[in-house]
């Protein structure tokens, strides 16, 4: 393993997170096995200290006399062969009467079990021990022989140590295996944005088959990159739209001011270049007024303007406001809407989205057409006419700004109608959508 690999490892957030968890989780187990064998000692003692407490107490009935204790004593060690449990018996003054423990430690308590190194019959041993004084001052001692116990303490702690060995063990290479996988993906995601800041801005970063979280917070990113990418292929092709679209105007309005500034032009005729000089300047400034619309709403400023609103209302008043250009050329224009439908939009907006579609519609349609207004849940707005409609393979392109269907461009207008209107349908979470045959349905629905 590389030096910049153990750096970049002690970096990783999650290197850090499976550290902790195995050390919460060590703790726990830590915890747990000292519980065990906590309770496990406990359990034997309990169980020793009962029969301590129940073999002594037989030496308290009155009618034993010394005589049948020693008997007692001596038939008892003679049947523990493995010298487990031994009796023995003691006068008031600590005399040993009978039995395979030699001698006992002073001031023990009567019938409270201890546990001391005691000299036996068959060596020094680590024994529980409990004494009970008799009415004739004699001591009855009964013993646990505590080397099994012992032994099955150490062989207990034996497999927690090496339990909990494997299972460091086990948490380490899970952390590193842990922290390796996210570095490789980490990288991986690193790498595919050094990509894009190098210039492949149609490059995205990858995704895994997990769909976890990480997936998550890329998949939001490859959307604001895609994001990016559509706004700045606007902004590029703005630009040369805009230098395409002035250079025609900007000729015209030369020329007009050339020939009003020759001496033979006479003042009806430098009066006329003025108004078309400032016929094609009001024009080109109600372009850039339509760019900056458009930028604004590409940026929500405007979604402070957002309440809740009756969208009937807004269609309804926008179709009331061109019906009257719709019927000076004999087109009639059929409405079919709920009676009321809320949404919560910005109403000026969505006026002036509705009507580019409606006056688009009323300008394509030709004389005595009809136009099919439909509003309904969603919401779903749709304006269909019967012009000529817009060929298949440009439905993609109309909604760029500056983009104009060539069988159109005899038309007043500068292609920022409907780049407008997607604009607004963005910001109001809503999709435009160009579609029809043979004339042109305009449908804008939730994304």
């Amino acid at each position: 393993m590389s030096t910049e690999a153990l750096r970049r490892w002690s970096r990783s957030s999650s290197a850090r997170f499976a550290l902790l968890f195995l050390l919460l989780f060590g703790s726990a187990s830590a915890t747990l096995f000292g519980f065990v064998y906590y309770r496990s000692i406990a359990y034997f003692d309990a169980q020793t200290d009962e029969w301590l407490a129940r073999e002594t107490g037989r030496a308290l009935d009155p009618a034993i006399d010394r005589a049948s204790l020693l008997k007692r004593v001596s038939t008892h060690n003679i049947h523990d062969v493995s010298h487990q449990r031994a009796f023995a018996l003691f006068d008031g003054r600590g005399k040993r009467l009978g039995g395979d423990v030699l001698a006992l430690p002073n001031g023990l308590a009567s019938g409270v079990p201890i546990e001391v190194n005691a000299p036996t019959s068959w060596g020094q041993a680590p024994l529980r021990l409990m004494v009970r004084r008799l009415d004739n001052g004699d001591q009855f001692v009964a013993t646990q022989d505590l080397r099994q116990t012992q032994a099955f303490a150490a062989e207990l702690m034996h497999a927690m140590f090496w339990t909990g060995a494997i299972v460091l063990l086990l948490g380490i290479a899970g952390t590193i295996g842990l922290a390796a996988a996210q570095d490789r993906r980490l990288r991986q995601l690193t790498q595919g944005l050094q990509r894009i800041m190098a210039g492949q801005l149609d490059a995205r970063l990858p995704m895994s088959r997990r769909r976890d979280e990480i997936d998550e917070l890329t998949s939001q990113v490859n959307r604001t990159l895609d994001e990016i990418q559509r706004l700045m292929t606007a902004v590029k092709s703005a630009g040369d739209n805009i230098a395409h679209d002035m250079r025609t105007p900007l000729t015209r309005l030369l020329a007009t001011v050339h020939r009003a500034n020759t001496a033979e032009a006479d003042p009806a005729q430098q009066a006329a270049a003025i108004a078309n000089a400032v016929d094609e300047i009001q024009a080109m400034i109600a372009m850039f007024n339509a760019l900056l619309r458009i930028s604004e709403i590409d940026e929500g400023a405007r979604r402070t303007g957002f309440r809740q609103i009756d969208f009937v209302r807004v269609v309804e008043d926008v179709a009331d406001l061109h019906e009257a250009a719709a019927t000076e050329r004999g087109i009639t224009i059929a409405r079919t809407m709920p009676a009321r439908l809320d949404y919560e939009g910005d109403a000026d907006l969505l006026f002036e989205a509705v009507g580019n579609l409606l006056d688009n519609a009323i300008k394509y349609t030709p004389d005595g057409g009809h136009i099919d207004i439909r509003l309904g849940e969603g919401p779903v707005l749709s304006v269909a006419d019967t012009g000529p409609g817009i060929p298949t393979a440009e439905r993609g392109h109309v909604t760029r700004r500056f983009h104009r269907v060539e069988a159109s461009r005899h038309l007043p207008g500068n292609g920022l109608g409907l780049a407008l209107v997607a604009a607004i349908a963005r910001l109001h979470r809503l999709d435009l959508s160009i579609g029809g045959a043979p004339g042109c349905v305009a449908t804008l629905a939730p994304v």
